[in-house]
């Protein structure tokens, strides 16, 4: 015969974890896919064409999830001859590829500063109205984010990724 309280504490232990197993295991699922959606990770970055960016920065944002650099680019942007030293980046960027696409030349662009402390840090140093530049890689997928690995400071001084991040391809 069963002891009614053992039972009783059982089944509200069992109903309790069930409940709340399922909101948490619910919650979880939610912000998972809103990560994944948010940050394109069904998307692929291309490594094939580095796009070099610089402009006056028009607005900034330094915070969760992560940074962002408004940049209002010339008409008659181009790549560097010679091409920037790209530092670190250079392991994975071939600065002889880095391109200028024409959907972006005399627009402003938003980059999207990776997700680390290196550049979460950088609001003190960019602001609205600071010349930058930046070399990104494109996410194949719309709405084609440019994803910043390379980007040289106001003062001139350069941040850069050493390596590539497991959602960049060689090509889309």
């Amino acid at each position: 015969m069963r002891h009614p309280k053992r039972f009783l504490a059982r089944s509200v232990a069992h109903e309790f974890l069930r409940n709340t197993g399922l909101k948490a295991l619910a919650l979880g699922l939610i912000v998972a896919s809103g990560a994944h959606a948010h940050h394109g990770f069904d998307g692929r970055y291309t490594l094939a064409a580095p796009i070099w960016i610089e402009g006056v920065v028009v607005d900034a944002y330094f915070g969760h999830p992560h940074s962002e650099l408004t940049v209002q680019l010339s008409s008659d942007l181009a790549v560097p001859v010679p091409p920037p030293d790209l530092g670190p980046a250079a392991n994975f960027l071939d600065p002889q590829a880095l391109t200028v696409p024409d959907d972006i030349a005399g627009r402003t662009v938003i980059l999207e500063l990776p997700p680390t402390p290196q550049y979460a840090s950088l609001g003190d140093r960019i602001a609205s109205g600071s010349r930058i530049a930046a070399v990104a890689v494109r996410n194949c997928e719309p709405p084609h984010q440019l994803n910043v690995q390379w980007l040289r400071l106001p003062d001139g001084e350069v941040e850069s990724r050493s390596g590539a991040m497991s959602y960049m391809i060689d090509q889309c």
